[in-house]
C-alpha cells in the first residue's frame, strides 16, 4: 500500500507555509526595502552632483547658477534651486543669447537626453548625458512626481557650504532620532530639525513626506523632511 499525505495533513502544511510566508514578509517589509534602495540611489545621485559642482567651480571659478540673470549671483549669495531648473545645471538651458534674461531657478525648456543645449554640468562633461534621464529631473519638470526633486542649497558667503538635498521615502530615513533632517526655505535657510522654525514631522500619518506642499512641489517651509549631502 502506497503511503501518501492525507488531505488534512496537506492543509496543515499549506497553512504553516502561509504563516511562515506572512512572518517573513512582515520581517523583511519589501516596501520599506524598496524605499531604502530608492533613497540610496538618491543619496548617490546627490553626492555625484555635489562633486560635479566642486569640479565645475575648480575649473571655472563659478557655479552653474552664476551665469544667469541680468544681475548674476556671486559666490557670496545664498542659493536654493530645484533640480529641474536651469541654474541647477542638469536640465536644458535657454539659448545663450537669452542668458541675461533668465534668472537662476527659472523653468527649463526641457529635461531630456535629447536637449540641444543641456545644462552646464552636462555640457561641460562634469556629468554623463544619461544623468538627465533620472526621475529627479524630467518627472519633476513635467509635474508627474515633484516629490522626486533634488534641491541645491548654498550657504551665504564665499566659503558657504554646498548641499544637495532630497525627501527620503524609507521610514527609517525619516526618523529624526537617527538621521539629520532639515527644513529648506526660499529665504534661503537650511535649518536642522528641532531648531526654531523647523518642526520635526511624524514619520507616518503625514502626507507632507509624499509631496513637498501637496500640490505644486514647492518647498515645505518649516517641515524637516529633507536629507542633505554631505
Amino acid at each position: 500500500m502506497k503511503k501518501a499525505f492525507t488531505l488534512v495533513e496537506l492543509l496543515i502544511v499549506i497553512a504553516l507555509i502561509a504563516i511562515l510566508s506572512v512572518a517573513v514578509l512582515a520581517t523583511i517589509n519589501p516596501i520599506e526595502q524598496s524605499n531604502k534602495a530608492k533613497d540610496s540611489t538618491k543619496q548617490n545621485d546627490a553626492a555625484e552632483i555635489m562633486n560635479a559642482y566642486e569640479r565645475f567651480y575648480a575649473n571655472s571659478q563659478s557655479y552653474p547658477w552664476m551665469v544667469y540673470g541680468d544681475v548674476k549671483p556671486t559666490v557670496e549669495d545664498p542659493i536654493l534651486l530645484r533640480s529641474d531648473t536651469v541654474g541647477f545645471g542638469i536640465c536644458s538651458a535657454p539659448d545663450p543669447a537669452d542668458i541675461d534674461d533668465t534668472e537662476p531657478g527659472d523653468a527649463s525648456s526641457a529635461c531630456t537626453t535629447t536637449d540641444a543645449i543641456p545644462g552646464l554640468l552636462i555640457s561641460k562633461d562634469e556629468l554623463k548625458t544619461a544623468f538627465v534621464g533620472k526621475d529627479s529631473f524630467e518627472q519633476v519638470r513635467d509635474g508627474s512626481h515633484p516629490e522626486n526633486a533634488l534641491w541645491l542649497y548654498k550657504d551665504a558667503g564665499s566659503g558657504g557650504g554646498v548641499y544637495v538635498c532630497y525627501i527620503p521615502k524609507a521610514k527609517s530615513n525619516r526618523d529624526n532620532a537617527t538621521n539629520e533632517l532639515y527644513c529648506l526655505s526660499d529665504a534661503p535657510d537650511r535649518l536642522k530639525a528641532g531648531e526654531e522654525g523647523c518642526d520635526i514631522v511624524a514619520t507616518t500619518g503625514n502626507n507632507i513626506w509624499g509631496m513637498p506642499d501637496g500640490e505644486t512641489g514647492a518647498i515645505a517651509t518649516g517641515q524637516a523632511i529633507f536629507k542633505c549631502v554631505p
